[in-house]
């Protein structure tokens, strides 16, 4: 009997799993190794959108320091937005000067189907998105331990305060007193004397009069004005906003752009598209800019972009694979230099 018991357990225990066994250990097996690729693959879908989010808000934070950063310079000057300016920059000359060179507006908006000259409405890299809004800027940024010491109206020369003030030929300048300003290109420099030249016949653009009064007369003299000891200096700038396309459908294909003289250069990616509307002196409600009539009234600009991100997200609907995630955000943006 106890040889008996002991064959019967060795044969048990050499029969192994049966059918019913294995197929129970498979499926338990294939329902865990299914669980574990849903949980990889929700991790992998949750980093992306993470991912794709946190660029987004980077473009946000981009977009959102460096254009109101211009637009709170937007109409400043050292001395009085306000004064009389000559504008002596030969591009400024002329029934159609170039929209860089002229001083007039400090702020200009633009609907999603008026044109801007800096930036032309096509579908090459650069160009302008038709239907998206575009705002051009101009100031002067203050040279705050840099003024006048003399001005030589004969030989156009201005000597600064430091010997070593930092200009170069080529730079746009913007010079003030209590009675004027003037606008004009630097056309020779020399750090050791501290000069710097506002001469005709060089440069690009150049300057198309030698002298910088009222009014503007392109000739080698020009209109003699003499800015006293102690006016003040600024870098003139002018600047366009838009959304422009940058040649990467695959990622969206437009982002925000600023042009200059210089040409455009790419801000921020995955800026679809950018709508705004202006606060006029006195009103309540802000407009599009068809309905505004005098640009030097506008004290406040608002503005929507729409962020999307760079990689498609097939959860955003299950009829819209191709869809990226979007979206939009809304900022105001008093106009210091322009308040009444």
């Amino acid at each position: 009997m106890k040889v008996h018991h002991l064959h019967r357990n060795a044969r048990a225990a050499a029969r192994g799993f049966g059918l019913i066994e294995l197929m129970v250990s498979l499926t338990l097996g294939l329902l865990v190794v299914g669980a574990a690729i849903m949980l990889l693959l929700s991790a992998r879908q949750t980093n992306g959108s993470t991912d794709n989010l946190s660029r987004v808000q980077e473009s946000v934070r981009t977009s959102y320091d460096l254009m109101t950063r211009e637009l709170r310079e937007a109409g400043g000057t050292p001395c009085d937005a306000a004064l009389l300016t000559s504008n002596v920059l030969s591009n400024a000359q002329g029934a159609t000067p170039d929209w860089w060179a002229t001083w007039g507006e400090a702020v200009r908006g633009f609907g999603g189907t008026d044109a801007f000259a800096g930036a032309a409405f096509g579908t090459a890299v650069g160009q302008r998105v038709s239907g998206t809004g575009a705002i051009s800027l101009r100031y002067g940024v203050a040279l705050d331990n840099i003024d006048v010491v003399s001005h030589n109206t004969g030989t156009k020369t201005f000597t600064a305060n430091v010997a070593n003030h930092g200009l170069a030929v080529g730079d746009l300048m913007m010079v003030c007193n209590y009675r004027q300003a003037s606008i004009f290109q630097v056309t020779a420099v020399n750090l050791s004397s501290g000069t710097f030249t506002h001469a005709t016949g060089s440069g690009t653009p150049g300057n198309c009069g030698g002298g910088l009064g009222l009014p503007v007369l392109c000739t080698a003299t020009g209109s003699t004005y003499q800015f006293t000891a102690g006016s003040m200096l600024a870098r003139f700038n002018a600047s366009g906003w838009y959304i422009g396309n940058n040649g990467r459908p695959e990622t969206g294909g437009r982002s925000l752009y600023r042009v200059t003289r210089l040409g455009p250069e790419e801000v921020a990616d995955g800026v679809r598209d950018m709508t705004l509307t202006y606060l006029v002196n006195g009103a309540t409600d802000y407009v599009a800019a068809s309905a505004v009539s005098d640009w030097s009234t506008v004290i406040s600009v608002r503005m929507e972009l729409t962020f999307e991100t760079a990689d498609v997200q097939a959860s955003v609907a299950a009829s819209a694979a191709s869809a990226r995630l979007r979206r939009t955000v809304a900022f105001t943006m008093n106009l210091r230099n322009l308040q009444s």
